[in-house]
């Protein structure tokens, strides 16, 4: 049994700038717009070679981005952010991250003025240009300053042509930047995690996966694997694999619940006897369709709480639909630290859960 008491972490990883205008707590005002708007996203890099294969090659010597996790460095003009097109902005790109405990936008935005982007600014991984031009159009640019880079330019003659803009592209953009999030993160945890494939993983027939040093293993059964983190300021992170038979059809939400509440209850303990973890049903799970080492998988955000005691947290749990072996493999983490800010946390793991290969 694994007793889940007293850990906490205040995270510390937000890159701060000087002389921005940090607007992720602003007060936010909606207002939608169902406006038709056509949209093309062009991907363009400049400074390609072509390779003996035929494949482009970006030879140009860059600095390294800046920016953790979900910073986003907005440029829009003062005019544009205090009207309607801010508003639209505000509405589609602060939505609260879904499975946490507490208020926590997906993007960390800094805006600044198009005249004051300079060097300070150009690193940054993640940028949204917005501004009013004689042309339309909504385009990717890769790596234009620093690599690894995205840059997002939206355009248009006039106010009511950015909002159709900002409306039109808002979930492709914003799934292009969470894709990119979570190869920059996977890429720096590599530099930092086990130099090896652990065993456990291997037994469970995971061939690799990225695996942040500090996670060590705490249960060692056939068809469940348990390891957990907990960091010096004792905020405590699990990460859980389990094996079970497939069965016929897709599985339910009812039977992935079923299943994470069946370790809960076997392997999970508060700090009074007789208590467990479970899943709370208050605010259900969502769930979403994904891949996984080229597989098909169930995405479940939602929160645990602790039967019985006064505990509770994030959860993300991915279910893997092994064919060839006839299994579902689950994994799942979650995270328990009651004054932590758990967003970076959670996006840690599951850059970690996305590079498992079978």
């Amino acid at each position: 049994m694994y007793t889940l008491a007293g850990f906490d972490l205040p995270i510390g990883l937000l890159f701060d700038y000087l002389l921005h205008v940090n607007i992720s707590h602003m007060k936010r005002t909606f207002l939608l717009f169902f406006l038709p708007f056509a949209l093309l996203i062009f991907p363009s890099c400049g400074g390609e070679e072509t390779n003996e294969d035929g494949s482009k090659k970006d030879t140009r010597i860059l600095p390294s981005s800046s920016g953790t996790h979900s910073e986003l460095l907005l440029v829009m003009s003062d005019d544009l952010w205090q009207g309607k097109a801010g508003e639209a902005f505000r509405e589609k790109y602060l939505q609260d991250q879904e499975g946490l405990p507490q208020t926590e936008s997906y993007f960390e935005v800094t805006r600044v003025e198009p005249s004051k982007v300079g060097s300070i600014f150009e690193t940054v991984k993640t940028i949204l240009w917005i501004e009013i031009s004689d042309t339309s159009f909504v385009n990717l640019t890769k790596d234009p300053w620093a690599r690894p880079q995205q840059l997002f330019r939206i355009t248009a003659p006039n106010e009511k042509g950015i909002i159709n803009a900002i409306n039109g592209s808002a979930k492709k953009i914003i799934t292009s930047f969470k894709d990119f999030n979570i190869s920059v993160l996977q890429d720096r945890i590599k530099r930092g995690s086990y130099a090896y494939t652990h065993e456990n993983l291997t037994d469970i027939g995971i061939k690799s996966m990225i695996l942040r040093k500090g996670f060590e293993p705490t249960l060692d059964k056939e068809n469940l694997k348990i390891f957990a983190n907990m960091t010096v300021s004792s905020t405590v992170q699990y990460i859980i694999m389990s094996s079970r038979p497939m069965t016929e059809g897709l599985v339910r939400i009812d039977d992935i619940i079923e299943h994470r509440d069946s370790i809960g209850e076997h392997y999970f303990e508060g700090t009074f006897p007789g208590s467990y973890m479970t899943t709370e049903m208050i605010i259900p799970p969502t769930v979403s369709n994904t891949e996984i080492s080229g597989m098909f998988a169930v995405e479940t955000r939602g929160l645990w709480r602790m039967e019985g005691d006064f505990m509770g947290g994030p959860f993300l749990s991915y279910s893997i639909y092994d064919e060839k072996n006839d299994r579902i493999l689950t994994v799942e983490a979650l995270v328990y630290g009651p004054r932590a800010k758990k967003r970076n946390i959670v996006m840690e793991l599951e850059a970690m859960m996305r590079s498992i290969k079978l």
